[in-house]
């Protein structure tokens, strides 16, 4: 754009730089009128500054920044941020098909994904950043909650993508932390000792249904009686969902037991619709009949556990057995007798029984 005719008294300074005198105070100013746009900036009233700027701005290359930043093009909009998509996440989370205790731990972790990566655009999260946050987690000595938040990472930008708010996944391109197990295996003999020692009925029913079912914790505090028809104990699992019957003629010669014993000695004297429950009332909180508590069967087979290895002089690690290692003891033993662990575990794949069926040195391989 070719400037204006300039009077007499602008021809000492450069083009698009123009000086006006204040009447009434004689102070001269300068401004700047882009060439472009016909925008004006006030430059102030020193002269050398003034022309120093203008001659920055009509040379793009050379801008000063206290010009070029005014003359630059408006600012573009912050992108939406991670925190901001985790409120959209939340509500599609709680449509997922999960058992409450994998919704309960949601929560934890999502608020530290959201102390993480809340403050970032989602479109600019690199995978150097999910990295360098998932390595310093298995570096503290929590290899498992890293694989766990790897895990949920990857799902809030799998469905992120889906709802348009961002391109890329940036964690695809990440390992997941290598773990190795710690937690010993639930041998045979010990599982006998317990259940030799086992004062309290219901405890006693829960260690056989245990082992004869592969059922989880939460699955053996749930089950009722009337699941149990036409042969079969019905039992949906928590977590999966999966749909397993399983024959009360089922027996387990390791133990010397079958189901349908088991379910008639779970009634006892006390009226309940579950098959493990309180014989007596407990105070005034809890009734006779009342299913027991998460806590107290864990706890309650901790104790016993720890009983009755001393007792029995069977030696245990650090990193002792719980309850949940009924499920692989349960797994073992059927499958010594001959029967397909997978579907009494409800497993989707025969990887994840193999898992299970692995003693991790906990017994002894018999060669004929």
């Amino acid at each position: 754009m070719v400037p204006r005719p300039r009077n007499q008294g602008s021809k000492d300074l450069p083009p698009n730089l123009y000086r006006k005198t204040d009447r009434r105070n004689g102070i001269t100013y300068y401004s700047y009128r882009d060439p472009v746009t016909g925008r004006i900036f006030g430059l102030g009233k020193d002269k050398e500054t003034a022309i120093r700027e203008a001659v920055a701005a009509n040379y793009a290359d050379v801008l000063k920044p206290s010009l070029a930043s005014r003359l630059a093009e408006p600012i573009k909009e912050k992108g939406r941020t991670f925190a901001q998509w985790m409120i959209e996440y939340k509500a599609i989370y709680e449509d997922k098909d999960l058992s409450s205790s994998t919704k309960h731990n949601f929560k934890s972790r999502s608020k530290r994904l959201e102390d993480a990566f809340g403050h970032l655009e989602i479109k600019c999260v690199r995978t150097m950043d999910v990295a360098t946050f998932l390595n310093g987690i298995t570096k503290d000595g929590k290899a498992h909650m890293s694989k766990a938040l790897r895990s949920l990472l990857r799902d809030v930008f799998v469905e992120a993508i889906a709802a348009g708010w961002c391109d890329l996944n940036p964690v695809d391109a990440t390992k997941a932390a290598r773990t190795k197990v710690k937690r010993e295996r639930l041998s045979l003999t010990l599982w006998k000792a317990m259940h030799a020692e086992a004062d309290r009925p219901w405890l006693k029913r829960a260690l056989e249904l245990g082992v004869l079912t592969g059922q989880r914790r939460e699955d053996i505090r749930e089950m009722l009686f009337k699941d149990v028809h036409d042969g079969f104990l019905h039992v949906i699992q928590s977590k999966t969902k999966a749909r397993v019957r399983i024959s009360t003629e089922l027996r387990l010669e390791a133990i010397g037991l079958d189901l349908a014993t088991v379910i008639k000695e779970c009634r006892g004297r006390t009226l309940s619709k579950h098959l493990i429950h309180h014989a007596k009332s407990i105070g005034g909180h809890t009734k006779a009949g009342a299913p027991l508590k998460l806590d107290t069967l864990t706890n309650a087979f901790s104790e016993l556990r720890d009983r009755a290895a001393a007792k029995h002089g069977i030696p245990i690690s650090d990193s002792p057995p719980t309850f949940h290692e009924m499920r692989s003891l349960a797994a073992r033993l059927h499958e010594a007798e001959g029967r397909d662990a997978q579907k009494l575990l409800g497993h989707r794949t025969a990887a994840m029984t193999d898992l299970y069926k692995d003693s991790r040195g906990a017994e002894w391989i018999d060669v004929a």
